[in-house]
Formats: structure tokens, C-alpha cells, sequence
């Protein structure tokens, strides 16, 4: 088995899948979180000096949230067995992920990590409120479009009883898990209407290895 070694902020974010994914497996790794305080020291040796990213074996380095958890979710099976079953699992996922990247964006805009001053003249305030607003309403839309099309997505295989590949859990129904998570502690009531994905989520938060992850895993806003 590679060793693997996780590189992720001091935050669920963008890394809270793999994360999921290597608990799901029952492999270990190592979470290494980096504040923000650090990252100057860590940014030159990021591929795309960005987080999160993989290092596998201490020598091989993958970049972009979604090839890592693509290329551990093929190493744990946890993608599909046909390419129609990888297909359909990358959709959804892609459809989480849209909802999770409007987001994340609006959030730290609107909790500061954009900015680059506090607010030095009136034009300034007034170009981040607009900002802050547009983001708003981009991710909001986001919502509007996409969660309809999961919820009878999900609905439409088995009336939405089990996962949405069937018996067994996949990627995608993790996505569901963590991609909605900061979103619902903003406004609890975003998933009233869809009632096949709560108990997706909770099926998913249900699941043994994932139960027991998530009690012990390091609390965090984001």
C-alpha cells in the first residue's frame, strides 16, 4: 500500500472528501494541515501552488480536489464498474461541486479572505458589497438549478431508498455529504425541499467507517 500524505488549510473545504474517501476505505494517511499564517512557506512547493494536493510515496505530487478524489475513488472502488457507472458518478459529482465551488467563493468573500484592506474609502465598501451580493446571487442560482435535478436524479433509481449507484456507497454520495455541509449550516432550511438527499445524507453519515470518522475529526467553520 503507497503511503499517502494529505495537504490541505486548517479547514474542511476543498479536502473534506478525500478525507471521507481514505475513512471510507479504512486507509491511512496523513492529514497535514497548513494554516493560513504558513502557507507562504508551502506555496512554492505546491503543484499550481495551490491546496489541496496529494503526495503519494513522499515523491509523486497530484494537484486539484477532484483528480484526487477521481483517482482514490478508482483506488478504493469507490467509482463505478462500467463506464457508464463512472460516467454517472462523475456527473453527479460535478453537479455538487458546482453548487460547493459558488459557494465557498461567496463565503470567503463575504468573511473577508478576498480583500486586501479594510474597506480605505467609500468606493471601496460599495465595490464589495456588490461583489459580496453578486456572488450571493450566483450561488444561490447555483442551488436553484442543480439541487431539483439531484434530488430526481437520486429519486428516479430504487425511488431514492439506497445510494445513487444502488447498495453501495460511491464518491458521488460522499460529495453529497461534504458539499453540502457548509451550505446547510448557513441556512438550515436550503434542503426542505428535498427530502430524497437529506436521507442520502443521512445515510451516508450513518455508514460505519464514515460514522466514525465523523466524530473525531477536527472541527472547523469552513
Amino acid at each position: 500500500m503507497p503511503s499517502y500524505t494529505l495537504y490541505y488549510f486548517n479547514g474542511r473545504g476543498r479536502a473534506e472528501v478525500l478525507r471521507m474517501l481514505f475513512s471510507a476505505a479504512g486507509v491511512q494517511f496523513q492529514d497535514k494541515r497548513i494554516e493560513f499564517s504558513e502557507w507562504s512557506h508551502y506555496k512554492s512547493k505546491a503543484p499550481c501552488r495551490c491546496l489541496p494536493y496529494l503526495e503519494i510515496d513522499s515523491a509523486t505530487k497530484i494537484p486539484e480536489s477532484m483528480a484526487i478524489s477521481r483517482y482514490l475513488a478508482r483506488e478504493f472502488g469507490f467509482h463505478g464498474r462500467t463506464n457508464m457507472d463512472i460516467f454517472r458518478v462523475d456527473y453527479i459529482c460535478d453537479c455538487f461541486y458546482d453548487i460547493f465551488h459558488d459557494y465557498m467563493r461567496w463565503f470567503h468573500e463575504k468573511h473577508g479572505r478576498f480583500r486586501t484592506g479594510c474597506c480605505p474609502s467609500l468606493s471601496s465598501c460599495i465595490h464589495h458589497h456588490d461583489r459580496d451580493n453578486d456572488m450571493k446571487l450566483r450561488y444561490i442560482d447555483t442551488c436553484r438549478r442543480i439541487l431539483p435535478f439531484l434530488e430526481m436524479t437520486l429519486g428516479s433509481f430504487n425511488g431514492g431508498k439506497q445510494y445513487f449507484m444502488g447498495e453501495q456507497i460511491m464518491l458521488c454520495d460522499m460529495m453529497c455529504y461534504c458539499c453540502l455541509e457548509g451550505p446547510m449550516r448557513d441556512n438550515p432550511s436550503l434542503m426542505n425541499g428535498y427530502p430524497n438527499l437529506m436521507a442520502l445524507r443521512q445515510r451516508v453519515s450513518s455508514h460505519p467507517k464514515i460514522s466514525m470518522y465523523l466524530k473525531k475529526r477536527s472541527h472547523s467553520d469552513w
